[in-house]
Parts: structure tokens; C-alpha cells; sequence
């Protein structure tokens, strides 16, 4: 499948064509915070992005919401958005993220309400309308999904495999396997509801009439059409599948959903709602730490022995230079500075506190000094950089801001955001996001279900994402799936997968 539409192809019933120009432009002028950008976004993208969540969904609220949580994110984080061509696949990428997140954290209403259909000339008939349908639901959920974000949204294999989580070429290759499946399966069905009466070997392959078929039967239909000149006869003249998904029937959005994505964009008392339906989707990786210089050890009894150190230093050298003494001269051979002893707890050999893979939970109180031997007395060093004495530092995990001693030991506690994950096709881990607002957060993983895997505990702070890791395990499985995992604040994050 090539980068642009498939010429010739006539544009889905009721959606306006866009060109990725058009993306572009769009991106860019919300980068640079031109207010009637998203109303452009949403003249150009809220059908499609419902039509794509009440698919998802199946309810129409629900539907309006995700398309709604959706538009204000890709609004405020634009910024992360590293090139305007990939405008598209970010929509739909972010549409998606949010339908999963209520299928499997916030919930769907025990009774969903369908959404109507658009109102749209130059549809197909019923008839066929079933059939498309029942060779539908001979595919799998993924090649379903794929075929719909390809053909009747137009995504090419790049924007794929960001909204699928996998590689373009996987998704180029998804995409041709389910169009032949797809058009095996229209022929089977076909086949199946009117050539039973002219070939004698269909009833039997096909089954009872009016029952479903499944992927199996229609495999097997399929073979003995390729090799049946009565069957192949009759479906020889067929459009090409694909082409009947672009004619079938769109959900139609609620009038009031453009109104309610604007409102809540521009208004000021939204503001707050703007940045936690913002905080639920991952943030952008932190930036490569620079290896910082290791934390000197350095504790209060240091200091104390410092200090009688020093007034030693000094009783010495009055005594020197007194009456009585040598004359007023030094003794011969202590002309140099003195160099600090080696094991000096201030100098470590560059040995810190920051381990690599320490856990969240360990202690980070002042390490205990080791004893040495008295001090002798010696002339008073040059005071040097890395043998000046400071107040005892608080050794900290990287990135953590140190305490202010000005302030109360206890600062005041914040609330906690919790962002599910997904994994891909064949891919067996992702990461929780856990990010602190208004104050520092203690957290543990209580529990998981659906086959996850995680642990850990540990205190999140303001600004300061914590990325926790969770798998699921290699067996075999079918569609989709998902699991969740539970913390001792509450939160419960989602957390599904391709299989």
C-alpha cells in the first residue's frame, strides 16, 4: 500500500478530503497557537475520529467524550509533536489511546446507546450491507481495525504502525493479508446466501443457511471456489471489497460536540480540566541525564572534627611564632601545604550514594563515617574547592530536588495521576506513567490482574515522572487483551495489548 490514497477510490459517504498538506498546516498553526486552528482540526477530523471511537466503543457518549479528551490533548501537547507530516497519525493514535483507557479503566455504560447514521447519498443496499458485514466478522479484530484505518480513514502504513504500535512494514503487511482475506470472506458469504441451488458441494461447506461463518469455513469456501468453475463463474465479476468498506455507513456525530471541544479549549475556568485530560497520556521521555559528580559524603560529626582540626592548626602555629618558640622559625621540611589524607571521608573516590538500579524505598540517610586515626597536626592547607567544609548533605535519587532547610521537614501532600499503557502486536511490556501534582506522593503496587506483572513502591514528586515497568506473560492469545494494576493510593491503571 503506498503513501496516498489508492486513486480512483471515492472518498468515504459525508467526510470531507483532506490532504496531508492540509495536516501539516493544521499542526503548524497549532504550534503557534492560532485559536481557529482547532476548529479546522475539528471541520477536517471530529466525523472521522467519532465514526473510528463509536467503532471502538459501540456508544455514543462514550464515543463523544474520547473524541472530545482526545482534540483537547493533541492541542496541549502539540509541542511534542516532533514533525508537523505526522500530524495524522498522532490524532488517531491519541483517539485510540483514550477509547482503551475507557474500555478497560473508566468504564462503559451497562446499556450503550448506538449512535444513528449519517445522512449520506450514494451508499450500498442492504443486501450487500450484510454480506460486507458477515465477511467482516470472519477477520480477526486487528486486520478489522486495520482495514478500517486504511481504507476508510486513509491512514498509510506510517501512520499505522503509530496508531498499532508496531512498524510500518508490519502494517503494510497486515494490511494486504486482510484484503485478501476480506475478499475471500465477501466471496464465501456470497457463495454461501446464493449459490447453494447450482453447486452440490456448497450446502456442505457452508453450512446450516443463515449461520455465521467463521474464519475456517470461509478458508475452506474459498479453496473450492479458486477450483470450482460454477462458483468462480459467479463471483468473478465482483468489486473489489475494500471498495464496498468506503460506501458503508458512517456514525453521525452529535451536533453539540464541536461546541463542547471549544468551550473547553478557550475557556478559563477549563483550565484545570485541560491539564489532567493532558497528564493521562505518557509524556515525552525525560532528556539523557548528564553523569553528574558523585555526592561527596560529608555528616555532622565531620564537620565537628574539621573544626577541632583546625583550632589545633592554629594553637600550633601561635605557639611557633610566640616568645619562646624557635626563634619565629618553622621547622625544616614543613614549607608545603598538606595534602588531605587519602581514606578523607570527602573524598570517596568518587564512590555515591546513587547506585544504578537502587530501589525507590531504600534509606537515604547520612552514610556513618568511617574512624581514623588523630589528626596530626599540620600547617593550615589552602582552603581548595574540594576541601571546603558545607552544611551535611541530604543524599537524594537522581533528579529529585534536594530539601530546602529553610522549610518544614513535612511538606504538603499531593495527588497522584496515574496513565495506563499498551503494547503492540507481539509485544510483551510497556510502561505506567506516575506523575505527582501539588506535592510529593507515597505509592506501592498492590495488586494486577489479567496476567500483568509489576512491583515496586516509592514516593513520586512534582514534575519528576516515575516509569514503572510491567509485562504480561508470552502465552498465547487471541484479539485483544487487557489487565490492570492497583496502587495503594487508589489508582488503578489499564493496561492492554495487541495479540
Amino acid at each position: 500500500m503506498g503513501d496516498e490514497p489508492i486513486s480512483g477510490e471515492a472518498d468515504v459517504a459525508g467526510w470531507p478530503s483532506i490532504d496531508r498538506a492540509d495536516d501539516q498546516r493544521m499542526a503548524r498553526a497549532l504550534d503557534a497557537g492560532d485559536t481557529n486552528a482547532l476548529a479546522q482540526v475539528y471541520d477536517a477530523y471530529g466525523a472521522r475520529l467519532f465514526d473510528y471511537c463509536h467503532v471502538l466503543l459501540r456508544d455514543r457518549e462514550a464515543a463523544a467524550q474520547a473524541v472530545h479528551d482526545s482534540l483537547i490533548t493533541v492541542r496541549e501537547r502539540i509541542a511534542a509533536l516532533p514533525d508537523p507530516r505526522l500530524f495524522r497519525g498522532r490524532l488517531y493514535a491519541t483517539a485510540r489511546a483514550e477509547c482503551l483507557r475507557r474500555r478497560t479503566n473508566a468504564g462503559l455504560p451497562a446499556e450503550r446507546r448506538r449512535a444513528p447514521e449519517a445522512d449520506a447519498a450514494g451508499g450500498i443496499d442492504e443486501s450487500t450491507r450484510e454480506l460486507v458485514h458477515a465477511a467482516l466478522l470472519a477477520l480477526s479484530g486487528q486486520q478489522r481495525e486495520a482495514l478500517d484505518l486504511a481504507v476508510r480513514h486513509e491512514l498509510d502504513p506510517h501512520e499505522l504502525a503509530e496508531v498499532l504500535s508496531t512498524t510500518p512494514h508490519e502494517a503494510s503487511v497486515l494490511i494486504e493479508q486482510a484484503r485478501n482475506d476480506l475478499d475471500d470472506a465477501f466471496s464465501a458469504v456470497v457463495i454461501a446466501a446464493t449459490g447453494r441451488d447450482d453447486c452440490p458441494s456448497v450446502p456442505a461447506l457452508a453450512g446450516p443457511p443463515g449461520q455465521p461463518l467463521d474464519a475456517e469455513r470461509c478458508a475452506t469456501l474459498a479453496r473450492h471456489i479458486a477450483g470450482c468453475p460454477i462458483c468462480g463463474l459467479r463471483t468473478s465479476g465482483r468489486v473489489a471489497t475494500a471498495q464496498l468498506l468506503r460506501a458503508m455507513p458512517v456514525a453521525a456525530a452529535p451536533e453539540n460536540l464541536r461546541g463542547r471541544v471549544l468551550a473547553t479549549a478557550f475557556s478559563p475556568e477549563h483550565a484545570r480540566t485541560r491539564a489532567t485530560i493532558a497528564m493521562r497520556f505518557d509524556p515525552p521521555p525525560p532528556e539523557p541525564r548528564t553523569e553528574e559528580e558523585p555526592q561527596r559524603k560529608s555528616t555532622g560529626v565531620w564537620v565537628v572534627a574539621g573544626t577541632v582540626v583546625c583550632a589545633v592548626l592554629v594553637l600550633c602555629g601561635f605557639l611557633l611564632v610566640s616568645p619562646g618558640s624557635s626563634g619565629g622559625k618553622r621547622p625544616a621540611g614543613n614549607n608545603g601545604v598538606a595534602a588531605a589524607p587519602g581514606d578523607s571521608p570527602t573524598d570517596d573516590g568518587g564512590t555515591s550514594s546513587h547506585t544504578a538500579g537502587a530501589s525507590p524505598t531504600a534509606k537515604t540517610g547520612s552514610p556513618t563515617p568511617t574512624p581514623t586515626a588523630t589528626p596530626t597536626p599540620t600547617p593550615t592547607p589552602t582552603p581548595s574547592k574540594s576541601s571546603k567544609t558545607a552544611a551535611p548533605r541530604h543524599h537524594t535519587r537522581p533528579g529529585r530536588p534536594a530539601p530546602n532547610p529553610s522549610t518544614p521537614s513535612q511538606q504538603q501532600p499531593g495527588r497522584l495521576l496515574v496513565k495506563g499503557c499498551g503494547m503492540g502486536h507481539q509485544v510483551y511490556g510497556c510502561q505506567v506513567t506516575l506523575i505527582a501534582v501539588d506535592g510529593p506522593v507515597k505509592w506501592a503496587v498492590t495488586g494486577t490482574t489479567g496476567g500483568v506483572s509489576t512491583g515496586g513502591s516509592g514516593t513520586a514528586w512534582p514534575n519528576q515522572p516515575i516509569y514503572l515497568n510491567v509485562s504480561r506473560s508470552h502465552e498465547w492469545c487471541w484479539g485483544t487483551g487487557s489487565g490492570t494494576v492497583s496502587f495503594s493510593t487508589g489508582h488503578v491503571a489499564s493496561v492492554t495489548w495487541n495479540c
